[in-house]
């Protein structure tokens, strides 16, 4: 099915290794020699990227486990471009240290190797820390996905395979009164690959919730980003099945977006929905959905760069079939997703709810902002479970009465 409408730091990646050592051909067990039981443990792969802010305290660890575990020997270095750093645990297989301080994003190299003799299959570990700069004016996040290259291999993107698109925006606009909003803006969406072409490196692609596919030119991708300081560049990094495009500004980074490979077929579940009316049919729970989340968070700073205010926002599109047509409903309210509740009724707040249906036109494309929409406590910016319940204003008969739930899951 295509869609066809519009519009904590404790690093665990489950991945158990088996780690065996040479055993005897014999049946009499020598005291003094382990047997392959015994030297069987389990570990955690290090993540291959982290972000931390400098003066963070940052914990690693390999989470071993077995009969002979506690007397495994591992030796771990913690580079950055001033030289090592400090950190406590050495020999272990968990280490603690302190992000640098740094006057711009800045990163750390991490390495860890295996003393112990008689084990085998552990690989050296090697992740990469990204440090900001707290002080900085801008957010400066390092692509994660691969090497940079001078063009991107677009025969990844087979024709039919679906993808997630994560965008994120680094926006500084002057206040009149001095100083300047400082707005950071995540995007994330799923899209299936229609097509590509390497010679002019292009590709088109069904975004959910948009009725035409989309033709993107890679070469132009933030063409409209301006930067008030620096020379504007643009940064290719690639890996498997992943890219991202990242538009700079001088050093720093002013919009960059990543795309991974979600599954070689099209995906068509990206969690559940169901709405219940008051006065029409009702949408029974489906899986047939995909969506878009959009976080922002703005801060207003003064001109020696404190902060004054902050504000969060969010936005839910969620988009699916309804009695065999289209059919989106969409949430937009202040805060953040793991908000407990967001009231769809504070006048001047712009928080409203709004649905779309080519069935039933009276009730297509209402906004209605009198409502609450009861949110999860382990909400994330890419995984919104709520409750919902609001009231459409109707002018010919009573306000009709929606309620629901629903669950997106893009990451």
């Amino acid at each position: 099915m295509r869609f066809l409408p519009n519009k904590k730091l404790f690093l665990c990646a489950t991945m158990a290794l088996s780690l065996t050592a040479c055993g005897g051909g014999s049946d009499n067990k020598d005291p003094n020699t382990s047997s392959v039981e015994d030297n069987k443990i389990s570990y955690t792969e290090l993540p291959n990227f982290i972000n931390v802010k400098e003066g963070e305290k940052v914990t690693l660890s390999l989470n071993t486990s077995g009969a002979n575990a506690s007397n495994l020997n591992f030796t771990w270095t913690v580079r950055g471009v001033d030289g090592d750093v400090p950190f406590t645990g050495q020999g272990t297989d968990t280490i603690t240290f302190t992000a640098p301080e740094v006057t711009q994003q800045s990163s750390l190299s991490i390495s860890v190797k295996l003393n112990t003799s008689n084990v085998i299959g552990f690989v050296d570990q090697h992740s990469s820390v990204s440090v900001a700069d707290t002080n900085s004016n801008t957010v400066t996040p390092q692509p994660d996905t691969g090497s940079v290259v001078e063009e991107l291999d677009l025969s990844v993107l087979v024709s039919g395979s679906t993808w997630m698109e994560t965008v994120h925006q680094y926006i500084k606009t002057p206040r009149t009164e001095g100083g300047y909003d400082h707005t950071t803006v995540k995007v994330s969406r799923p899209f299936d690959i229609v097509s590509f072409d390497q010679s002019e490196h292009t590709f088109s692609a069904q975004v959910c919730g948009e009725q035409q596919s989309t033709n993107v030119k890679v070469d132009d991708f933030f063409a409209n980003t301006d930067c008030t300081e620096g020379t504007k560049s643009t940064v290719l990094t690639q890996g498997q099945d992943s890219f991202t495009i990242t538009k700079m500004c001088g050093d720093d980074v002013a919009a960059t977006s990543t795309f991974k490979q979600v599954s070689e077929n099209t995906q068509t579940s990206f969690g559940k929905l169901a709405v219940n009316f008051a006065n029409y049919p009702q949408l029974a729970e489906t899986n047939q959905l995909c969506g878009i989340i959009a976080t922002s968070h703005v801060e207003a700073k003064d001109g020696n760069g404190q902060t004054l205010t902050s504000a969060d926002a969010t936005v839910v599109r969620l988009v699916s079939q309804y009695e065999g047509s289209p059919f989106e409903l969409s949430f937009t309210f202040g805060g953040e997703p793991s908000d407990s509740f967001a009231s769809l009724s504070s006048v001047g707040t712009g928080n409203f709810a709004q649905l779309e249906t080519s069935l039933y036109p009276e009730i297509s494309q209402l906004k209605s902002d009198s409502g609450m929409l009861r949110l999860d406590w382990d909400n994330t910016d890419t995984h919104i479970k709520a409750e919902f319940n609001f009231d459409l204003p109707l002018s010919t008969f009573e306000d009709e009465e929606v309620t629901g739930n629903f669950e997106l899951k893009l990451d």
